[in-house]
Parts: structure tokens; C-alpha cells; sequence
């Protein structure tokens, strides 16, 4: 259930076929009935009342989607939205899959340039790791995830950041399947392997 101050993402539906596909962060301002209003971190003109959109968020650690009009715009602040949200929502995860720790896994990825970022955790749809280099909400980079000595390619959407240290910065990101990236295609039987690997080691230690 969202409320004041939640953290959301905006996505226009028509962009799914354009690389450069984003989700634009927001902030929940209020709600009243089905009518959510935010604020965009960003201007986007894209936006405009009647506009089709895709409300994005995360719910006790599921990412859920729900689709939604834009219904009023602020003369004042143009980046303040009144969204009506439709229907109910729905999770934008693999229902085969829940997100599953990956410390100690060795899951190394390369984002844009920067080499060697650990993975700590893994879903059907998106992955969190630590990062030294700043990598702005809602932008889109390059991912090359290596695991078991094998390298997959593909796209994804900063999601959130948290800063860890005074060095290191705790990202989370939600994969885009373009059509022809590895990544998006093989994250949930990635995901499948880590909880069996994870289950194995478990059931050693008990045995022994």
C-alpha cells in the first residue's frame, strides 16, 4: 500500500521499445482515494494529463507495478503529478524466484567502466551491488554479470542507492530485456542456483 514519502518510479509504457527507457524517480506527496500525487526528482515532458503510465515500487521487498493515468498537472510546479492509479498491483518479478543473498557467492559485475562490483543479491528481474562511482536514480547503464565462469550482457535501471561507507554505495537495479541481451533472459536461473547452492552448503553443515 503506497503512502506519503514512498519512494516510486514513473514509466511510460510507449518507451519500451526505445532504448533509452528509464524509470524517473518520485517521491509520494498524498492520496486521496485513487489518486496519487507525486513529485518527479526530474523534469520529463513527457508527462501530460491522459497521459498512459506505469507506476513502479517496492513493497516488503517485492517489486510490484501498477498501471496508471496522469490526471492533473500542478501550473505552478511542473513537476508535481496527480496519477489515478488502475486496477491493482501486480509484481514485476518471476514468481519462480524471490531475491536471494549473494554474499560469499562470488557474482562479480562490470556497471558502464567500473569493474569488480560484488552482487550481494539477486531476484528474477534485478540485482543489488556495491559500487564506488556515483550512478544517478532512474538512469540506465551497462551490466556485465559474470557467474560461474560464465559472462551475461544486458541493460538495467538504477533503482535505488544507499551509501554504505564513505567509499562504497549500496545500489539496486531492476534489468531490461531489450530482445537481444543475456542478462534479463538468465537472471532467474541464476537466481535458481544460488538458493541451490545456498541449500547444499546447509544441508552439508547439518550433516556434519
Amino acid at each position: 500500500m503506497l503512502k506519503q514519502d514512498d519512494k516510486v518510479f514513473l514509466r511510460l509504457p510507449k518507451e519500451d521499445s526505445s532504448k533509452t527507457r528509464v524509470l524517473r524517480p518520485a517521491t509520494v506527496l498524498s492520496l486521496e482515494g485513487d489518486v496519487c500525487g507525486i513529485r518527479l526528482e526530474q523534469p520529463c515532458s513527457g508527462f501530460q494529463v491522459s497521459t498512459d503510465v506505469a507506476l513502479h515500487f517496492e513493497e516488503r521487498r517485492r517489486f510490484l507495478q501498477q498501471s496508471a493515468r496522469v490526471v492533473r498537472s500542478d501550473p505552478a510546479d511542473s513537476l508535481v503529478l496527480g496519477v489515478q492509479l488502475q486496477g491493482s498491483p501486480v509484481s514485476a518479478e518471476s514468481r519462480q524466484c524471490f531475491r536471494v543473498s549473494c554474499l560469499g557467492a562470488n557474482i562479480r559485475a562490470t556497471i558502464d567502466d567500473e569493474s569488480g562490483c560484488e552482487v550481494v543479491d539477486l531476484s528474477a528481474t534485478g540485482f543489488g551491488f556495491y559500487a564506488r562511482r556515483d550512478y544517478a536514480l532512474g538512469s540506465r547503464v551497462r551490466v556485465l554479470l559474470t557467474h560461474a565462469g560464465k559472462a551475461y550482457a544486458g541493460h538495467a535501471t538504477v533503482q535505488s542507492s544507499r551509501r554504505m561507507t564513505p567509499k562504497t554505495i549500496r545500489y539496486g537495479v531492476h534489468c531490461t530485456d531489450t530482445g537481444i541481451d543475456t542478462l534479463a533472459k538468465s537472471l532467474a536461473s541464476i537466481n535458481l542456483t544460488v538458493q541451490g547452492e545456498q541449500q547444499r552448503r546447509m544441508a552439508a553443515k547439518a550433516s556434519g
